[in-house]
Order: C-alpha cells, then sequence, then structure tokens
C-alpha cells in the first residue's frame, strides 16, 4: 500500500473479496499493514459508516486514491465542528476604546498558549498604521479598532501581549504584520507560529523540495480542513476599513477571515509532526512485535536505526 496519502484524502480500498470501500484517509500503520479511513461507503450500495473503520493488509487487493469532484468541496474536519467555529465568528466582540471590555479581553487572551492574531489591515506593511487588531482563543474572536485607540491600544497591554513569549501567535504570513507593527506601531511581534511557514515545511517533506509560490490563507484553508476558497474575504474594501464608525459588513469579514486559524494551526502541526510520530511507533514496535529470537538478535543492534525507520517517517 502507498503510504503517501493527506489526511482527508479520497481513497477506495478494493478487498481480495472483490468489495470495494469508499472513505477518507484516517492514517496508516508504519509497517503497512493496516490503512484506517473515516467517512466511508461501501460501493455500489452507498450504505455508510460512522466512525473510522480498518481494513488489513491480508485482505486488501488495492487502494485507489481519487480526484475530487470538480463541483464538490469535502471538509476534513467534521460539520459539527465547522459549524461551531462558524457560531463564534459571528459573537465577535468589538473594541474602541480602553476601558473594562479591553482589559477583559486581555485577561481573557493571556489564559491561552496559543492566540489567532490577523488584521487584513497590514497589506502595506510599514508604509501605514493598521486600521484594526483581530485577536482570537479558540471560543472568542476580538476585533480592536487601532485607528480609533490609537497608541493607547498599545500602551494598555497591545504591545506587551504581542511581544510577550506565551502566547504563541498564529499567523498566517507574518512578513507585513510583523513589518507594519514594528516600524509604524513600534511593537516586536514575538513567539508566533506562522501556517504558511508550516505549509511550506510539509510541502518540502512531501515533495523534497520547496515549492515556488507559498499559499494563501484561502488555499492553505481548502488543502487542510477542506474549506470552499470563497471561505475568506480575501480583498476588503480600503476604504471602508478606515471608515468611522466601522461598517457590520467589515467586521463581519474580519471575524470570519480569523476564525479557523486555530483549526489550521492544530492541523498543520500535526501534519509537521506526522514524521516525528511515526518514527516514534517504529521504535516503540521495534522489539515487541518480534518473536523471542529476532528481539534477542536486535538488541545487539541497539546503536543501529530500525530497518524500516526510513520508510516510517516518509510522507
Amino acid at each position: 500500500m502507498d503510504n503517501l496519502y493527506m489526511k482527508g484524502e479520497l481513497l477506495q480500498v478494493h478487498t481480495k473479496n472483490s468489495e470495494i470501500f469508499e472513505g477518507r484517509f484516517y492514517g496508516i500503520t508504519n509497517d503497512k499493514s493496516k490503512i484506517s479511513l473515516y467517512n466511508v461507503k461501501e460501493l455500489p450500495k452507498g450504505n455508510s459508516s460512522d466512525g473510522v473503520l480498518h481494513y488489513y493488509d491480508t485482505e486488501i487487493r488495492d487502494v485507489v486514491k481519487l480526484k475530487e469532484p470538480n463541483d464538490q468541496k469535502h471538509l476534513k474536519i467534521s460539520e459539527k465542528e465547522c459549524e461551531e467555529i462558524i457560531k463564534i465568528s459571528k459573537k465577535y466582540i468589538y473594541i474602541n476604546q480602553v476601558d473594562n471590555s479591553f482589559h477583559d479581553a486581555l485577561e481573557d487572551l493571556y489564559q491561552y498558549s496559543y492566540i489567532g492574531v490577523s488584521t487584513d489591515g497590514a497589506t502595506m506593511g510599514r508604509k501605514c498604521k493598521m486600521p484594526f487588531l483581530v485577536l482570537s482563543t479558540p471560543q472568542q474572536i476580538f476585533i480592536f479598532d487601532t485607528q480609533v485607540m490609537q497608541y493607547h491600544a498599545f500602551d494598555a497591554g497591545l504591545k506587551k501581549l504581542l511581544e510577550s513569549e506565551t502566547p504563541k501567535k498564529i499567523v498566517h504570513d507574518s512578513r507585513k504584520i510583523s513589518d507594519c507593527l514594528y516600524h509604524k506601531h513600534n511593537v516586536k511581534l514575538q513567539s508566533v507560529f506562522d501556517t504558511q511557514v508550516g505549509d511550506l515545511l510539509i510541502m518540502r517533506n512531501k515533495n523534497g523540495c520547496l515549492p515556488n509560490k507559498v499559499k494563501t490563507l484561502p488555499e492553505c484553508l481548502n488543502l487542510y480542513l477542506g474549506l470552499q476558497m470563497s471561505a475568506i474575504d480575501e480583498k476588503l474594501d480600503i476604504v471602508q476599513c478606515t471608515e468611522r464608525p466601522l461598517a457590520t459588513k467589515i467586521k463581519d469579514s474580519l471575524a470570519k477571515n480569523a476564525a479557523f486559524l486555530h483549526r489550521l494551526s492544530e492541523m498543520i502541526n500535526d501534519e509537521i509532526m506526522l514524521p516525528f510520530v511515526r518514527g516514534v511507533e517504529c521504535f516503540v514496535e521495534n522489539l515487541r512485535s518480534c518473536d523471542d529470537f529476532k528481539a534477542w538478535e536486535l538488541c545487539g543492534k541497539h546503536n543501529q536505526l530500525p530497518k524500516d525507520f526510513k520508510s516510517a517517517i516518509e510522507y
């Protein structure tokens, strides 16, 4: 069985009994003896099964990777989870003055190991100040109107938060945000998890070389979460972004654009860690899966790599 599958890819398992099962890739063992799928349906009947199903090498005749239908998009997270994230995006808190709600928001943000950082207003880098800053936890999205609050917002706590080691900040393409914060707001962004960089590493590990171009946030959300490209409003109206009061349409878009950052970072981190996880699994199974004689033989070679380690850590 091929092991070059990414979680969520559409596969068909053909068994030696002429059965065909179609589902989404969930995982595969190091020795490729078992492959696991979810959202499985049996063909041609179309009977669907809940949960994760396992298929063993002894019963498999072939595994076929399918192309996605052009007119369909398949979520790689559950519909329930997707709906919950969308609900959170609609309950954003808009903050345009340094008051109790401002300080409550900062206190909430400090409770988490990771927070999302987005702006959609730093596309010009150091050429202009950002009109707003969007910070999020997995449960709440805060839109800070930095155009209204000016330096008071940063002096009152945003600068300290963005420069602190914890929480770590999830950003997609930190270049212009970091440039704008430093040169226009005297803030040195620290402790960043950049999902765009994460994707580059995954592509390098999978293909053996770096891609020529980086992926946009919509492209990454489509690849790792299965969201439609239209889930993100990439180009907000520049004039409307600077008009005050800030239009509800812009605030809604800001919240929606930041909503999936946490889930995206988790998926990318899982992909980055995949070779490590498989390598550890290989070590864990190396001796205990052997008979007594083979285990005794391998104990004398503890300073050598397990022979299947290289294949285990490959994508």
